[in-house]
């Protein structure tokens, strides 16, 4: 029957389901003829060749109840029977002979001769879109990888064609993602030219045109009944597509990669909400229950009858039945039950039933082991899944299955395995599965409860990138979405009203427009990927109001922080009474630090005076500087030396002010930091805020300004060297074939360049020096302060001093502490006598009380996005680290989990490339603590006015110097070498 069917897409009839019933030409008995009805049923579904169509009756999304469709899985023929009137009880007879149906399409009225029984049978042939994707086999990674790519597309066709059959006064369709009432996955098909080029090929009724300058899909002669009929083909066609190329991944899923098969799953859970609604079996009824449903429509009575699965309660068991029985339990539980407990991380703890059954306990253990299997399965997401959408069937037929499943075994079991103690667990089971069921009906109707299913890891949610440069707003938001206390008040936000009317085109009104589509959407959004059991969703909502015009074009991770945090609180700020307020105070709270600005004077033609007295300016602006990330210079290796050029005295180069520094006023809880340049960039676990928030004594600060200065000086010196070493040596050229005649000013710039060389040296030790007395930022006291009352003067300076060389407090630290405990090296002290035991537990509990007041105010890593590639093109990817210590690294819509920060870093490095480098453009970090979810407030000195301290006018800048703050009144314009401004 398959026989003449060209190579294409298509099922084996194994895989279908079911193979096609055989139509009887004589009746049972054979002594009555076939009713000619029946005869013409048969030709109606007889194929040109003499085969007969695999029909399968259509429902789901996109098919209309009225007519019934019937669809051939092989070719694509569709059988429409519309009832205009139906007759039930009799044989119906119909004028319309056999011998006139024309096997290649046509429609029949069908009038029956003895009732007013009334039907319209149209015959369809195909368009030829069952070959629109290659069939199988695929022979390479490569070839499946184009396939699932081209799946996206044909779903993209899906929801083309279901938008016009929706409409029907609609003539265009935009090609155009980011074109209004554009439709899912639209990107994808754009982007697949292939799929474009041979549905209009097949589809003569479809142009691309250009609509308002938007490439769109254009249905011609949207009313006529021939362009409504084909759009319907159409539809039908792509829809079954989908559902055969489902069906053939879905009986082989060993060929795919396990990277492929989490792609093929996402792809499931994203049509399984629309166009696949309850996968792909539910859009069709099998072969043979299609076949006599048709039967009884066009020939009359029918003797079908609805069967119960074959289970042991229904079927009289024999030994080998039994058997068989227990054989199917296993199989499902291996293929289906287990590999989704295991995805979500639920199986580790579970044993598989043993069918061993020589003792008498044997049955009783195998129940028991099977039932806790189902309970974990119907707990976890069985019973949310037959209330989903996914299950089509209904929650009533799906706790039917459910209890099906549970009681498969038990006569079976009672038959190979009789005991008691099996009697007596398939009874308690019974009770405990009425009891489950209750709890999670319960639960459920109080609003706890999943809407399908999740392979990600820890039921993660990536987001899909439909071709649109999506992944940089797509790896903030996972950041985003990470922080709980924002995710609690995106989701507890109220229902935006309508837009703001933007017809003005001002700025005002164009921000709050915007700011309301960035809660809509993020509302939607985090309600989805709030789910356990969302795999993945699509985020272009929210995008779509971050990237306003440029949307499709690469983005900046950094940027669209920016630009969300703009709309959060000016475009929120702008709506009449306030709605938002909770949802912008709390990002605030969350992510915006604030810094205050401290200033020294010049004072012209003298050195700086030992009277360092920095002062706070007077403005209102420079008391409290908000930020939103610290900006990573090409200099820094670490984020500790971010935090110290964001921190150092910069120099202004004004008349007025000679030197400015910022000093934190207020750090958030989460704390990020940005790099638009750093390829090598050393992140830390963990950073210590306490250096840069503890107040520093005068001495201190007077160190800390006086490196900054000494790195100044090292910076020009060197550009100066930069310039001067090239201009000597051309000038020694040119006096040598000149004849001498610039000799002076040869040896004038010789000299100057051996001048500034010696310079360098003097400097390099002199910030050797200040970096000693500076150490890890903290005033130190002297070693037998630190040590008084803990160990006696005599083994301060006998044993700290003369054994250990230990002349400073940090050394002494480095040499004996180490992890919150001792270091051999004190223990080897105790072992020669030099120390007590209790003198060695008296140092340690002064040095951890040290290491305790020196690490206060803590930060831990909280998530790293990454920018693989060059310029404008590239791709970003989200590591977000969990409480347990591990991470999930989000790939667009692949999700996987890494152990470790080193696993992070290896995985980072794997990524990059000479050509497609792999760099670090934004680390967050959040507080340790308690107060983890609080900003760390420190106040400001009281402003006054600054004094004339001695430092010099110095219009260059360091080499470490050249990020965050801003100079004080006229010395703006002056500051041509500033810092690169804070990113605000």
């Amino acid at each position: 029957r398959l026989r003449g069917i060209a190579p294409c897409f298509v099922l084996q009839p194994d895989i279908a389901g079911a193979s096609m019933p055989t139509l009887p030409l004589v009746s049972d008995g054979g002594s009555q003829p076939t009713p000619d009805s029946e005869l013409l049923l048969n030709k109606l579904a007889t194929q040109e060749d003499g085969g007969y169509y695999t029909l399968v009756k259509l429902r789901g999304p996109g098919v209309p109840t009225d007519p019934e469709l019937y669809f051939c899985k092989n070719s694509f023929t569709v059988l429409q029977v519309r009832v205009k009137n139906l007759v039930h009880g009799i044989i119906h007879d119909y004028s319309v002979s056999p011998a006139s149906v024309n096997p290649k399409g046509g429609i029949y009225d069908l009038r029956c001769r003895r009732s007013e029984h009334h039907l319209q049978v149209k015959v369809q042939p195909p368009l030829g879109l069952l070959k629109m994707i290659k069939p199988p086999p695929y022979s390479s990674v490569e070839e499946v990888d184009a396939m699932l790519r081209k799946l996206y597309a044909v779903a993209g066709l899906f929801h083309i064609l279901e938008a016009f059959q929706r409409d029907p006064t609609r003539e265009h369709v935009p090609l155009s993602a980011a074109a209004a009432g554009s439709t899912r996955h639209v990107g994808r098909l754009a982007a697949d030219g292939e799929v474009l080029e041979f549905f209009l090929g097949q589809c003569s009724i479809f142009l691309r045109t250009m609509d308002t300058q938007t490439p769109s899909l254009h249905l011609t002669e949207t009313t006529s009944p021939k362009s409504r009929g084909i759009l319907l083909k159409a539809l039908l066609e792509v829809k079954m597509l989908l559902v055969i190329a489902v069906e053939h991944f879905q009986s082989d899923e060993g060929q795919f990669t396990s990277q492929q098969l989490m792609q093929f799953h996402n792809f499931l859970i994203e049509i399984h909400e629309d166009c696949l609604s309850g996968g792909a079996p539910a859009q069709y009824t099998q072969v043979a229950p299609s076949w006599d449903s048709l039967k009884a429509i066009v020939v009359g009575p029918s003797d079908v009858t609805d069967m119960a699965p074959e289970t042991s309660e229904n079927v009289k068991l024999t030994p080998e039945s039994a058997w068989k029985v227990l054989q199917d339990c296993m199989a499902n539980i291996k293929k289906t039950v287990l590999p989704r407990l295991q995805q979500k991380g639920q199986s580790s703890d579970l044993d598989l039933p043993s069918t061993d059954f020589s003792s008498a306990a044997g049955g009783a253990e195998f129940k028991l082991r099977y039932q806790r299997i189902w309970q974990r399965a119907i707990d976890t997401y069985l019973f949310d899944l037959v209330h989903s959408e996914q299950y089509s069937r209904g929650p009533d037929a799906g706790v039917a299955m459910i209890r099906g499943h549970w009681t498969r075994p038990d006569k079976a079991l009672q038959l190979l395995c009789p005991s008691i103690a099996l009697d007596k667990a398939i009874q308690d089971c019974k009770a405990e599965l009425d009891t489950l069921l209750a709890d999670k009906t319960v639960k459920r109707r109080n609003g706890v409860g999943k809407d399908g299913i999740n392979f990600n890891p820890r039921n993660s949610t990536g987001l899909i990138n439909p071709g649109e440069n999506l992944c940089a707003s797509n790896a903030l938001l996972q950041l985003l979405f990470s922080a709980s206390p924002f995710q609690a008040a995106v989701l507890e936000a109220p229902e935006p009203s309508a837009p703001a009317d933007v017809s003005s085109n001002s700025t005002t009104s164009t921000m709050e427009r915007d700011a309301k589509q960035l809660v809509v959407g993020l509302r939607r959004l985090f309600s989805e990927m709030s789910h356990p059991d969302r795999a993945c969703t699509c985020a272009r909502e929210v995008a779509a109001a971050l990237y306003g015009k440029e949307l499709g074009q690469q983005q900046d991770c950094d940027e669209l922080m920016h630009r969300l945090s703009s709309l959060l609180q000016e475009g929120l700020s702008a709506i009449p009474e306030k709605p938002f307020e909770p949802l912008q105070k709390t990002f605030e709270r969350l992510f915006l630090g604030a810094t205050y600005e401290m200033q020294l004077k010049a004072q012209h033609g003298s050195a700086p005076s030992s009277d360092f007295q920095p002062s706070r300016p007077g403005r209102e602006d420079s008391g409290n500087k908000q930020f939103l990330s610290i900006p990573v210079q090409g200099g820094n290796k670490t984020l500790t030396q971010a935090l110290e050029e964001f921190t150092s005295w910069s120099s202004t180069g004004g008349a007025e002010v000679a030197w400015t520094q910022e000093r934190f006023r207020t750090l958030p809880p989460f704390l990020s930091f940005a790099s638009r340049q750093v390829s090598a960039l050393e992140w830390e676990e963990s950073l210590n805020l306490t250096p840069f928030v503890v107040p520093a004594s005068s001495s201190m600060q007077r160190r800390l300004f006086e490196r900054s200065r000494a790195l100044q000086m090292q910076s020009d010196l060197k550009d100066a060297l930069e310039h001067l070493a090239p201009a000597s040596r051309s000038l020694k050229k040119v006096n040598a074939s000149s004849g001498a005649s610039l000799a002076v000013e040869a040896d004038y710039v010789a000299k100057a360049l051996e001048q500034v060389e010696s310079q360098l040296t003097p400097l390099a030790g002199q910030i050797a020096e200040l970096e000693r007395g500076i150490g890890d930022g903290f005033d130190e006291s002297s070693v037998a302060e630190f040590l008084d009352g803990v160990i006696d003067a005599a083994t301060i300076r006998n044993v700290v001093y003369g054994k250990l060389g230990a002349d400073t407090v940090k050394k002494l630290a480095d040499l004996l502490f180490e992890g919150g405990k001792g270091t051999e090296a004190l223990q080897k002290l105790v072992d020669d006598g030099a120390l007590t035991k209790a003198e060695s537990e008296s140092i340690i509990a002064k040095l951890q009380k040290r290491w305790e007041e020196q690490h206060s105010h803590m930060y831990d890593l909280h998530a790293i996005v990454v920018y693989q590639g060059l310029g404008q093109f590239g791709h970003y990817i989200a590591y977000i680290h969990q409480s347990d210590g591990a991470f999930l690294r989000f790939d667009d819509e692949q999700v996987s989990e890494l152990t470790g920060a080193p696993a992070v870093r290896s995985d980072i490095a794997d990524r990059g490339s000479e050509g497609f480098p792999a760099s670090v453009r934004m680390v967050v970090y959040r507080r340790r603590g308690a107060a983890e979810a609080e900003p760390l407030e420190l106040g400001a000195p009281q402003a006054k006015a600054a004094v004339t301290n001695g430092a010099a006018i110095n219009g260059s800048k360091h080499g470490r110097a050249d990020s965050g703050g801003s100079c004080a009144g006229a010395d703006h314009a002056a500051a041509g070498d500033a810092k690169r401004p804070r990113t605000q």
